[in-house]
C-alpha cells in the first residue's frame, strides 16, 4: 500500500472507519450483535485512532470526566500507510493500553477494548488481509469480574407477595395499574428477561397454549422461554384489559406504543418503598440476576441457563457459578466442624 495523505483527523478516521465497517458487518450479520453494542465497538477503535492521530492532544484530552476539545486536534500533511488502524503492530497498541492504565480507567474498559482490537485483528487474519495477530504479542490485563448482588428467594418471595395483594386493593384504575405491575413483575421473574425484551414483547409472540413466549433478543436473536402456570395465569388476567388493537403485552397509554424502561424502573422503585427491599436491590437486571441464580441453585444445567438468558458465550454465564461457589465457601465455613480452629 502506498502512503495516503491526509488533511485532518475526520479523513483519517474516515479511511479507517471504512476498513472497520466490514467487520462492524460481520458483527452484526454473522454473530448477531446488537446496533449498541457495535456502537460501543466504534467508539473503541476510535479511541485508539485518536491516540494514533494525535497523542499529544489524546493526553491533554482523553480521561475519566473529561469533556474532549475535538477543535484542538492537529492537522497532518501526510500520515505513514503503517499507522492505518491495519497496520497497527503490538508497539503502538501496548503504548495506547498503557496511556489508559495511566488515566486510571478500569481494568474492565482496558480488557474490552483489548478484547475489541484482538477480535478485529482475528477476522482480518482469518479473512487473509493480515498474515499475524499482533495482540498476541500483547499480554492481556485481566479484568477482575464483579459479582452481582442477588436478591434472595425470600426477597423475591416478599416482592411477589406485596404486587399479587396489591392487585385487590383500591379503585378499579388502581387495581388495574397493580395488575399491570404484577404481571410485568411476575413475567420478569419467571423469565429472566431483559427489560428492553420485556417492553417490546408482543401479545403475537405468547404461546400461552403451550407455556412458552418468543422472545426477541439482542442482533434479533430468538428464543423460546417456557413460562410458569402462575406466569401464565396473570398474563391471562391482565389481557383482559388490553385494547383489542395493541400490538403489545405492555402497551404505552397511547396504544400504539409500549411501556418503556423508565416507567418500569419507576414501578419497581415504588415497590421498593412498600418492602424492605432496598431501591438499589431492586431493578430489571437484578431480577434476572434472582432468576439465573435460584435456577441454578436448585440444579439448573449452565448450558440451559445460557439459553434461557440468551446469552452468545458460556463465559457470561459462568459468572453464576461463581456466585455459587462462593456461596458454598460460605455455607462450608460456617458448618463445617474444623472452621471453628480456622482451618
Amino acid at each position: 500500500m502506498n502512503d495516503k495523505k491526509f488533511t485532518n483527523w475526520d479523513s483519517y478516521w474516515l479511511v479507517n472507519f471504512e476498513r472497520l465497517n466490514i467487520f462492524f458487518d460481520y458483527l452484526y450479520t454473522i454473530r448477531g450483535l446488537s446496533s449498541n453494542s457495535i456502537n460501543s465497538y466504534k467508539d473503541d477503535f476510535k479511541s485508539i485512532c485518536l491516540y494514533v492521530w494525535d497523542k499529544n492532544w489524546f493526553i491533554e484530552n482523553i480521561g475519566l470526566k473529561k469533556k474532549p476539545d475535538y477543535s484542538r486536534i492537529t492537522s497532518k500533511e501526510e500520515i505513514k500507510s503503517e499507522l492505518l488502524i491495519e497496520n497497527f503492530n503490538h508497539k503502538i497498541i501496548s503504548e495506547y493500553l498503557l496511556e489508559l492504565k495511566k488515566k486510571d480507567f478500569k481494568n474492565s474498559t482496558i480488557s474490552r477494548r483489548y478484547s475489541a482490537l484482538n477480535q478485529f485483528f482475528n477476522f482480518e487474519v482469518n479473512e487473509s488481509r493480515l498474515n499475524e495477530n499482533p495482540m498476541d504479542r500483547i499480554e492481556r490485563i485481566s479484568s477482575k469480574r464483579v459479582l452481582p448482588d442477588v436478591l434472595s428467594e425470600e426477597e423475591v418471595e416478599e416482592i411477589l407477595i406485596y404486587v399479587r395483594n396489591s392487585v385487590n386493593i383500591g379503585s378499579e384504575s388502581k387495581k388495574k395499574k397493580s395488575l399491570r405491575t404484577a404481571c410485568l413483575v411476575e413475567v420478569l421473574y419467571a423469565t429472566g428477561m431483559r427489560v428492553s425484551e420485556l417492553i417490546t414483547l408482543k401479545l403475537s409472540d405468547l404461546r400461552l397454549s403451550r407455556r412458552i413466549l418468543n422472545v426477541i433478543g439482542k442482533g434479533s436473536k430468538q428464543r423460546i422461554i417456557p413460562i410458569t402456570s402462575r406466569a401464565h395465569d396473570i398474563i391471562v388476567k391482565w389481557m383482559n384489559y388490553i385494547p383489542e388493537n395493541s400490538v403489545y403485552l405492555f402497551p404505552s397509554y397511547g396504544i400504539n406504543g409500549h411501556i418503556t424502561r423508565d416507567s418500569v424502573n419507576k414501578l419497581l422503585a415504588d415497590i421498593s418503598l412498600n418492602t424492605n427491599i432496598d431501591r438499589k436491590r431492586l431493578t430489571p437486571h437484578k431480577l434476572r440476576h434472582a432468576f439465573a441464580t435460584h435456577i441454578m441453585n436448585r440444579g439448573a444445567d449452565l448450558r440451559v441457563v445460557q439459553e434461557l438468558l440468551g446469552h452468545s458465550s458460556i463465559s457470561t454465564t459462568e459468572i453464576y457459578t461463581h456466585i455459587l461457589d462462593t456461596r458454598l465457601v460460605d455455607l462450608l465455613k460456617k458448618s463445617h466442624p474444623l472452621s471453628k480452629d480456622g482451618i
